[in-house]
């Protein structure tokens, strides 16, 4: 089993595990569109695209074999390396 939670290895990929990147918004305002409108419609608008668009849990490859992922993205993997 892994020592550090949040650091291992996969296939000879470094994999680095931040909860910042679970449960992140599929779609929100720019901050170019949010400038220019009242922050209580951008508030409305983005809560309307939380509840119709959801969240995900992306995964990205860094330069140097690296992977970040959420905490729910490498319990997935993790399931499915069983």
């Amino acid at each position: 089993m892994i020592d550090n939670p949040l650091r291992s290895q996969l296939f000879g990929m470094n994999i680095s595990v931040d909860p910042a990147l679970d449960n992140v918004p599929r779609m929100q305002t720019s901050p170019e569109f949010a400038a220019l409108m009242p922050a209580a419609f951008v508030d409305e608008l983005n809560d309307w695209m939380l509840q119709f668009f959801g969240t995900h849990s992306p995964i990205y490859k860094l330069p140097g074999n690296r992977l970040v992922m959420g905490t729910k993205a490498y319990a997935m993997l993790q399931a499915s390396l069983r």
